[in-house]
């Protein structure tokens, strides 16, 4: 029989095994030794400990269920150390290119003309989003297609990307705590 503890992430409750406890609290710890210089130190440990629980949800299969070690230094692997080293990088990379080659589909707030959703489009599909503004445009200009129309539900259907973590989804990069403060950096 194992002690379990009761844990908060980003506003979901888990149960965690004391040894599973204690190896997440050392890596939060590091994480936030790590990023102490960076000004948004708090926002990047936030969609860290967001990104967290999202595995977490994913793996657990019923309410009660505890979440052992194993399953901790799994998603430990898949986010990273804090500063790794290069060499353990490349291999840290190979892990993640098979977990999460997938992009998502968000609007881009950040390369926004109207609403972001070309820009997030062009993201998503790894093309210029100029490209796909014409193309509405020219759409909408000759009446072929209801070009207005269909960005407008586009606008209202594609979430926006908010957090630092959905930015990296969206054009495809590692969720990774590096990469995560990086993303602050920019």
């Amino acid at each position: 029989m194992k002690k379990t503890t009761t844990v908060s992430l980003s506003g979901s409750i888990f149960t965690l095994e004391e040894d599973a406890y204690n190896v997440l609290n050392g890596y939060l710890k590091r994480l936030e030794f790590h990023f102490s210089k960076e000004e948004g130190k708090q926002e990047i440990i936030s969609d860290i400990e967001s990104r967290i629980a999202e595995h977490l949800r994913e793996t657990i299969k019923t309410q009660n269920q505890a979440v052992d070690i194993n399953e901790i230094n799994r998603i430990i692997k898949i986010m990273g150390e804090p500063g790794e080293i290069e060499g353990e990088e490349n291999m840290k990379n190979d892990y993640q290119n098979d977990y999460r080659s997938y992009r998502r589909l968000y609007r881009d707030t950040d390369d926004k003309i109207i609403g972001g959703v070309c820009a997030g489009m062009g993201h998503y599909w790894r093309v210029e989003p100029l490209l796909l503004r014409i193309i509405i445009i020219l759409l909408t200009v000759f009446g072929v297609f209801p070009g207005l129309i269909i960005y407008i539900i586009l606008w209202i259907v594609i979430p926006p990307a908010l957090t630092n973590a959905q930015k990296l989804e969206m054009k495809g990069e590692p969720v990774t705590a590096d990469n995560i403060g990086k993303s602050f950096n920019k």
